[in-house]
């Protein structure tokens, strides 16, 4: 899922808030915000039914309100000096983004796992600097290891992290082993659940 950091003031991240939202109808955008009470508040603004919501779980893009650190793409609402951030993606002064909405949906990657180099580094860089790079074009989205791809592992239902390479050898042995079977087509997901030895 995509996700976007909003920082500035909140009158002017509220509009911001509506106007993309409503922007991108076809669209699910979550927003995330700090609560009163310590917690988190979520909230889908825009046009669309609470049925369209629950059948569209997980949103396409999530906005990003509270105060924590993101290694994502920011935008900034205010008309004031703005930070120099380095992953700043544009600035909205309440009358109009640098960019449109549609732009910033396209310019904007899946959530990274949020870990330093040490916690991983597998990509060469932390996910700050890789969120950096994949912003500036020196980078793309596919070169962090646990991207986002086509195979989903869960073990106990819980997901693994899984990385592009073994992700590639899986979906690749499934792929072979399934396209001699009768109704395969390419086009198709496929579901593989493999029951534990006590059932």
């Amino acid at each position: 899922m995509k996700c976007i950091k909003i920082t500035g003031a909140d009158d002017l991240i509220d509009k911001f808030i509506s106007i993309f939202s409503n922007t991108l109808q076809n669209r699910i955008v979550c927003v995330l915000s700090d609560s009163e009470g310590g917690g988190c508040e979520v909230s889908f603004p825009g046009s669309c039914s609470a049925m369209r919501i629950m059948q569209s779980m997980p949103p396409d893009i999530f906005l990003v309100r509270a105060d924590m650190e993101l290694a994502a793409p920011v935008v900034q609402c205010g008309s004031n000096t703005f930070s120099d951030d380095s992953l700043l993606l544009a600035r909205y002064d309440g009358n109009e983004s640098s960019i449109s909405s549609e732009d910033i949906y396209a310019k904007t990657f899946s959530l990274l796992p949020q870990k330093t180099a040490e916690e991983c580094g597998r990509c060469g860089l932390d996910c700050r600097r890789l969120a950096e790079a994949i912003l500036k074009g020196e980078k793309r989205e596919e070169d962090c290891f646990f991207a986002p791809g086509s195979v989903e592992v869960k073990l106990g239902g819980r997901l693994v992290e899984l990385g592009s390479f073994p992700a590639g050898i899986i979906e690749g042995a499934v792929r072979g082993l399934v396209s001699s079977l009768k109704g395969y087509n390419e086009k198709d997901d496929i579901s593989v659940r493999v029951k534990s030895c006590n059932q």
